[in-house]
């Protein structure tokens, strides 16, 4: 991918807003029940797209489905994980606090990755106009941009490949429209020199104008889309003018080899470089295809992909993200990058804990496992727990008997970010109000909570 195809997206991101965006200022509604913790300057969710099978992983259960060369180690008190799916889990497991209480809404991949995008459960009636939990974000942030910020508060990784893409955003001002990277392409893209990538902008920028003078008249008639459109190209001329966005894309060969030299492991170091950058990024949002879809021959070694191969690439991956982040300075002395960013990967829902016909299993919605760490977190702990084979939730291991939903991880993050995730805005384009985190019934009728996962702090 190119610098023009990488435009041409953002440009399709544009146009996948909400046609009615609201023109007059948001009527926004703070809360006064909840208190924000503000333990994290960054936030980087990593989607592990298809589901990761929790009894086998994060909250293992040893049953007559469990293959014999997993070598479990005990690592904690209540944290037990195979050594052949983990082997570098011992490096990073006192930073990590898992939470295995978690209910998903949905048991199909579209709308239970549409859930974990926003935040929320999928209502057709109005899923022209919500935004992506990054947009929020970028929009509750943009007060604390600097003068010197000229990278997207909101960025993603490989979102465009998802099952429902990336989502735009919605009723919110056009500018907090995350940008996405491929990250198996745009290492190319923009990793050539400075001189030649100004000079070449330069270039084009100049022709644009030119471009731009010749059609002024036409596109008047158009109002605010040639606004947005013309606020997008200065915004990515801003940011390809930074000295800072080329080294964002420069990767040695022996990080791909430590993190991944795939979607995954390379989305990682963008994250990485991105926040190393300081250029105005908080929000990452990785996306890590859909490879965690196991309906079948889950431990097969002979197949291409199996759990085998997943774990020990999210091992990887994950491993040295925790290292870098952990020795890279942060904003604050004595603070680290790792201190000031909070980390979590989760699926949109669990597997079931029992082997379908074809030694494969699959999708389960009453329980599976999300990982938290950096931003405040105490690592080292489980939250939560499942019984004998991780088919039910015995403990939810907060105030509240209701189980978690990724609703609770959105407010958890806004939560971390300093953000008052119980504010409501009453001015969207169909009247309807947005909840920043729901309250009302999802799917089948269940109430949820809207509180955030206060004990990963505690």
């Amino acid at each position: 991918m190119n610098r023009r195809q990488v435009l041409k997206w953002g440009s399709l991101a544009l146009t996948a807003a909400w046609s009615g965006e609201v023109l007059s200022p948001l009527k926004v509604r703070a809360s006064a029940k909840v208190n924000p913790r503000g333990t994290a300057r960054n936030c980087i969710l990593i989607e592990m797209g298809g589901a990761i099978s929790q009894a086998d992983c994060w909250d293992f259960k040893e049953t007559r489905y469990t293959p014999k060369d997993l070598d479990v180690q005990k690592l904690t008190s209540d944290i037990y994980l195979s050594k052949t799916l983990f082997p570098r889990a011992p490096e990073y497991i006192d930073r990590v606090a898992f939470v295995r209480s978690m209910r998903a809404n949905e048991m199909i991949h579209f709308i239970g990755q549409y859930h974990t995008q926003t935040g929320r459960a999928l209502n057709v009636a109005i899923a022209r106009e919500i935004p992506a939990l990054g947009s929020v974000i970028a929009y509750e942030l943009e007060s604390r941009r600097r003068e010197s910020d000229t990278f997207p508060t909101y960025i993603s990784t490989y979102l465009t490949r998802s099952a429902n893409g990336g989502i735009g955003c919605g009723f919110l001002p056009t500018r907090t429209t995350g940008l996405d990277l491929d990250p198996t392409t745009v290492l190319d893209s923009f990793g050539e020199s400075s001189a030649t990538l100004n000079a070449t902008l330069e270039r084009r920028w100049s022709l644009l104008q030119e471009f731009e003078n010749v059609v002024a008249a036409g596109r008047s008639r158009m109002g605010k889309q040639a606004v947005d459109y013309r606020t997008f190209y200065a915004d990515a001329r801003r940011i390809e003018s930074d000295h800072r966005w080329p080294g964002v894309f420069r990767v040695t060969n022996e990080e791909k080899e430590r993190y991944g030299n795939d979607e995954y492991g390379l989305g990682l170091v963008l994250a990485r470089n991105l926040l190393k950058a300081d250029g105005g990024t908080r929000f990452i949002h990785v996306y890590d295809g859909n490879r965690w879809d196991q309906h079948s021959f889950i431990f097969d070694r002979t197949k291409r992909v199996n759990h085998y191969v997943n774990c020990e690439r999210f091992d990887k991956g994950f491993a040295n993200l925790i290292k870098d982040l952990s020795s890279l300075p942060g904003s604050v002395q004595g603070k680290t990058l790792l201190d000031e960013t909070l980390i979590i990967a989760t699926s949109e829902f669990g597997r079931t804990p029992a082997m379908n016909a074809v030694a494969g299993r699959d999708h389960y919605r009453e329980s599976y496992t999300s990982l938290f760490a950096g931003g405040g977190v105490k690592g080292g702990r489980a939250i939560g727990a499942t019984n004998g084979d991780a088919s039910k939730v015995v403990e939810t291991g907060w105030n509240h008997r209701e189980q978690p939903f990724m609703d609770n991880t959105t407010a958890t993050i806004y939560s971390a970010l300093g953000i008052d995730w119980g504010k409501r805005v009453d001015s969207t384009p169909s009247g309807r109000g947005y909840e920043y985190v729901q309250t009302a019934p999802v799917g089948g009728g269940e109430f949820i909570s809207n509180d955030e996962l206060g004990p990963l702090f505690e």
